[in-house]
């Protein structure tokens, strides 16, 4: 028995640490892969790479619909922000040749920035997206500019995020992604150098071999052997981007150049970059308490794998890379098809490759326990999760109604006490516990997502005459906006941004949305009188709106 078990963990040894694929398993990648493309269409390049070797390699559709150029092993992709990676692998490269240190404050090289914030901006921050800076696409987008549409580049987001007198959060005390880091960064990496970011990212490139791979920095530049971007608008249209923003993405490559970068990382031999920058550049970082996100990487678990990982998306291009360091396997998507969900792509290649047996019902599909509901007037209210998202429960002929902003009004079907499901989904269930207590919340259940908690609110009492009283003319200098509010009817409201109608909701009380994911708070004094508004919208927060008086 002794010698059955060996000869088991032999095998399963050989199979673990085998540098080839087996046919059945290559099979059932080209299968996958294949399922996202049909006839000429915008296409997928896929690699894969184990032990050091490139086990797996598949081009399928065209980079050039007008052409009909086939995608192949020259085609190059734009990474978008898988491009992120490289410029901290800039970053690491001036550390190791001691011209910067992680703990500098960015205005040590950027003075013209944040002169009003006490705080540090190290460059571990703006590494880390800890830094509290607003993304400058949001704050675009808050002008009422569609980034993409714009002859924009680094000098110009520069010169935003110059104007900007406040950060989104205190440094080293939140996690939110902002693309304003890694531009940022490349702008240090040209003050530390004494050369262009192009120019410094260009000579690692060619030190890792990966010829064919760059930065755009001139949106009108010949790209050789371009895939082009599209979109399906009935019928396959090219996507349009005229801006030159780059570090934060705008990386071109090929599939090829990518996965020598993954064979670099797995044999990380010192013959290119030194063993110990190329390990550093795969870690988190010590001073920064979060460690989900190091140099360009974002970490996690997959079916209980460590992974490093990352997407890109910019327009129509879409890229993902997932790095699974303990088995020495990495794979590879990127793609000019805008309807190629790459990391979910990724997430099946991972099955296949590692032989997981999925089990969709990854999560509880129920509480196991539900407490006694008396009167259904115990449970309307509203709910909030720690993501500011809000649930109204409201009650109407003996019956639980389930309401969220912009989202159709759904009936709750009562299974047994404070258990419910949707009338629209009988498997989505809506558990309500801690009834009548301060804690009083109801938790979402689905078999294929995590269990998401809301806690009830304290009830709130709104006077005659309240939702006038926030009609006003508010301004935001950083970003030279204006918005108008307009009362209309109950809880509706006109909300004018620079000059554009919007419809608004009053969500609760001193709690408006606009448009799907403009939040904006009412400011008051300490008498109760109206001095502003605080507007957050995804990865800009703490935008603050004065009061206009006439």
């Amino acid at each position: 028995m002794k010698q059955t078990l060996i000869f088991t963990l032999f095998l399963l040894a050989i199979k673990t640490y085998s540098q080839e694929l087996e046919k059945w398993i290559i099979q059932k990648l080209d299968t996958q892969i294949e399922k996202y493309i049909d006839g000429i269409s915008p296409g997928i390049a896929v690699g894969i790479v184990k032990e050091g070797n490139v086990v797996f390699k598949k081009y399928i559709g065209y980079s050039n619909l007008e052409h009909e150029i086939k995608i192949n092993e020259n085609t190059r992709f734009n990474i978008a922000s898988n491009a992120k990676q490289y410029t901290a692998l800039c970053i690491l490269r001036l550390i190791e040749q001691g011209k910067l240190a992680l703990d500098d404050d960015i205005r040590k090289y950027l003075p013209e920035l944040y002169r009003e914030i006490k705080h540090e901006i190290t460059i571990s921050n703006l590494l880390t997206h800890t830094s509290g800076i607003r993304d400058v696409y949001g704050l675009w987008a808050l002008k009422g500019k569609d980034w993409y549409e714009l002859f924009i580049d680094n000098d110009d987001a520069i010169e935003l995020l110059a104007s900007q007198t406040d950060l989104n959060f205190q440094p080293s005390k939140e996690y939110l992604y902002s693309n304003s880091n890694y531009i940022l960064l490349t702008e240090i990496i040209k003050k530390v150098s004494g050369t262009k970011f192009k120019n410094f990212s260009n000579s690692l490139f060619a030190e890792l071999g990966m010829e064919n791979t760059s930065f755009l920095t001139n949106y009108m530049a010949i790209i050789p052997n371009k895939a082009r971007p599209y979109g399906n608008w009935n019928g396959w249209r090219e996507y349009p981007v005229v801006t030159e923003l780059n570090g934060d993405g705008a990386l071109y490559t090929t599939l090829k150049d990518q996965m020598k970068w993954e064979q670099i990382i797995q044999q990380n031999n010192g013959k290119t970059l030194s063993a110990s920058t190329i390990k550093e550049s795969q870690s988190t970082l010590e001073d920064i308490d979060f460690n989900n996100y190091g140099y360009g990487l974002m970490f996690g678990k997959y079916e209980g794998l460590n992974y490093t990982y990352h997407d890109g998306s910019t327009g129509a291009y879409k890229a993902t890379f997932f790095r699974f360091n303990q088995q020495n396997v990495s794979i590879v998507i990127m793609s000019n098809n805008e309807n190629v969900p790459t990391n979910y792509l990724a997430q099946q290649l991972t099955d296949i490759v590692f032989e997981l047996d999925i089990n969709n019902e990854k999560y509880p599909s129920s509480p196991k326990k539900t407490e006694r509901l008396k009167d259904l007037k115990n449970v309307v209210g509203n709910y909030q999760n720690e993501n500011g998202t809000i649930i109204k429960i409201s009650e109407k002929d003996g019956s639980l109604f389930r309401k969220i902003y912009q989202r159709k009004q759904v009936k709750m079907i009562n299974e047994k006490q404070g258990l419910f499901s949707y009338e629209t989904n009988d498997k989505l269930k809506m558990n309500f516990s801690n009834i009548g207590t301060k804690r009083q919340k109801l938790t979402l259940y689905l078999a294929t997502q995590k269990p998401s908690v809301y806690y009830k609110l304290p009830a709130e009492k709104i006077e005659n005459g309240y939702n006038r009283s926030i009609n006003g003319t508010y301004f935001n200098e950083e970003t030279d906006t204006e918005i108008v509010i307009e009362h209309v009817k109950d809880d509706n409201y006109n909300i004018i941004k620079n000059g554009r109608k919007r419809d608004g909701k009053l969500i609760t009380k001193d709690y408006l949305r606009m448009m799907s994911s403009y939040k904006i708070r009412v400011i008051r004094d300490e008498t109760g009188n109206i001095r502003g508004l605080n507007l957050e919208n995804g990865r800009i927060k703490n935008v603050i709106f004065k009061k206009q008086t006439i």
